[in-house]
């Protein structure tokens, strides 16, 4: 029996995930709003460290990983928070943020751990010792596993000036961490070494070679060291030490990133209790609110919306529906448990009205609009004589999976390369990459060639995407194609081919262009000031355009009346780094 995409609980997973309230979930992630420290009005509380303008968390976070992996400067951040208000959170996107983009990806090591680890770790070190062996034994560990040969070497030879020839070959050939860190710890803690120095060693060369290779090393749980007053004496030096010599020697031009978190009274105190660290970042701390109602209401949409795109058109619809919209906030709520609480109520009407039911299927012409983009992209073997496409009009099985969609190139009656496709009546779900990745892998798509022939194509079409989760589907060489009830021409062979019935942002003619803005006081101006834009740029929503052209309010209502009318649409794919 296949696997049937359409029937797969995505809906009744997310809502599992909501309803658990730990830790980081992509999928209900807000726009938390950023004010200055001492400012007043809602939101959390932070200052740029690069002078650049922010007003959210997401664009505080991409700063300062800017701030840092591109700039090069020191960057080191408090975040502090009360239980519940999302520091974790905070922490794995900023983590994730580092992996959404190639160029960081390629040349860091990002390291994440919690402190709490540390005090279950066995040994007679001193907590000092055990916490420097930890941030060593991780960044090692990320060198000598580094795509780079030379950041390889040079990660060895930084070994082999400190421990014996059969040490280090002990440490390069561990195929798993834990017993890599295990042997790195004991054969450092036997030896006379300034771990400090050999931190800074280790950035150093490895900068000689790369010089933008960036060391991040994201810290949790501060709060875990308060009944240990040695440990957290011992971690306050340590940490001063780190920011006094990349502030003052390096003037904090060095590629390094820390992030401390911690609950806000344990953070205020670590601050106040040394005056240098309050003297050189005691201005750096990330302040997060519990949780205002505008924000308990954001997320509250992200949930609805997709419960209304899966199970809109069934008979006892309107009843859940009712019953969700009756579900009551509670303001004095911080994020945790408004996520528990609210999830958990809808996962109950969920259970008792659509248990049994598929989640509906796309509510547009999802194949046509992938033969579309196959026609796009590959239109250089089209134009040549001997080349088709084979499109499957149904539901098409592979490796035991059900695509919505699949085309194939053919050159004199064989298939050469694939087109593969999922459609969704709500915004994408971080599962839906995850199992779409999985199918593709199981089928063998082939993204990429290296003799010139087509390679295999991969869509993905839905209303919406999260940001972050449409950089993972750009790396993972899946296209996004937002569109909502888009209705296309049936296509005939020697018929001129329309991309959909409505007009494509990104490559359509002005003239259309011009026609399709009728009615949204959009003036010409604003129209040729978009034709140079995409020239560069492929627009991915309605939101992006509206912020590049400064639409008003108004103007962008209208434009969404026709985004949901298909009269316009963004067929798009923005270019891998």
């Amino acid at each position: 029996m296949p696997e049937d995409a359409g029937k797969k609980k995505f809906i009744k997973d997310f809502l599992q995930r909501v309803k658990a309230g730990e830790g980081f979930i992509e999928d209900i992630w807000i726009e938390r709003i950023v004010r200055l420290p001492g400012s007043i009005g809602e939101g959390s509380t932070a200052r740029s460290l690069s002078g650049r303008p922010i007003s959210n968390i997401t664009e505080l976070l991409e700063d300062d990983l800017r701030h840092t992996f591109d700039d090069g400067y020191f960057t080191f951040r408090f975040v502090a928070a009360l239980v519940g208000s999302g520091k974790t959170s905070l922490l794995t996107y900023l983590h994730e943020l580092t992996k959404a983009k190639l160029t960081y990806e390629s040349f860091s090591v990002v390291s994440r751990f919690q402190l709490s680890d540390l005090l279950m770790t066995g040994g007679n070190q001193g907590f000092t010792v055990k916490l420097y062996c930890n941030i060593l034994a991780q960044t090692f560990w990320e060198l000598l596993n580094s795509s780079s040969q030379q950041i390889k070497d040079q990660a060895k030879n930084i070994l082999n000036e400190y421990l014996e020839q059969t040490e280090v070959a002990q440490l390069t050939s561990s195929t798993k961490f834990m017993p890599f860190r295990s042997k790195f710890s004991g054969y450092f803690a036997k030896i006379e070494v300034s771990f400090e120095e050999l931190f800074f060693e280790v950035i150093n060369q490895i900068s000689m070679i790369e010089p933008r290779f960036t060391f991040a090393y994201l810290i949790d749980e501060l709060d875990s060291l308060q009944s240990y007053p040695n440990e957290l004496q011992e971690t306050r030096s340590l940490i001063k030490a780190l920011i006094k010599r990349s502030s003052q020697k390096f003037r904090s031009k060095i590629r390094l990133l820390i992030y401390l978190v911690g609950t806000s009274n344990n953070i205020e105190s670590f601050i106040n209790e040394d005056s240098v660290i309050e003297s050189l970042v005691g201005n750096s701390v990330i302040n997060l609110n519990k949780g205002y109602g505008n924000e308990f209401e954001m997320i509250r949409d992200k949930i609805d919306a997709r419960i209304e795109g899966a199970f809109k058109g069934y008979k006892n619809f309107a009843q859940a529906w009712q019953e969700i919209k009756n579900i009551p906030l509670n303001p004095a709520q911080n994020l945790r448990r408004f996520c528990q609480e609210y999830a958990t109520a809808v996962l109950q009407i969920h259970e008792k009205h659509f248990r049994e039911e598929p989640e509906k299927s796309f509510e547009g012409n999802a194949r046509q609009l992938v033969e579309a983009q196959c026609r796009q992209k590959w239109e250089t073997h089209l134009n040549k004589k001997s080349y088709t496409l084979s499109s499957v009009p149904t539901t098409t099985v592979l490796e035991g999976h059900a695509f919505d969609c699949h085309i194939e190139l053919h050159h004199n009656n064989l298939c050469i390369a694939r087109a593969f496709g999922e459609a969704k009546n709500y915004e994408l779900l971080s599962s839906h990459l995850e199992t779409f990745n999985q199918w593709l892998e199981d089928v063998k798509f082939k993204p990429s060639t290296t003799d010139g022939s087509p390679p295999d194509l991969a869509f993905i079409i839905a209303p919406s995407c999260p940001s972050l989760l449409q950089r993972k589907l750009e790396l993972k060489n899946i296209y996004f194609i937002q569109s909502n009830k888009v209705v296309t021409p049936v296509i005939e062979p020697d018929e001129t081919f329309n991309i959909t019935s409505g007009v494509d942002i990104n490559t359509a003619e002005k003239d259309l262009i011009v026609n399709a803005f009728k009615g949204t006081a959009i003036k010409k101006a604003t129209i040729d000031r978009l034709m140079q834009l995409r020239s560069n740029k492929n627009y991915k929503n309605l939101d992006e355009l509206a912020a590049d052209l400064k639409l008003t309010q108004n103007a962008k209502q209208k434009l969404q009346k026709k985004v949901d009318d298909g009269k316009i649409c963004f067929l798009i794919k923005a270019p891998s780094t």
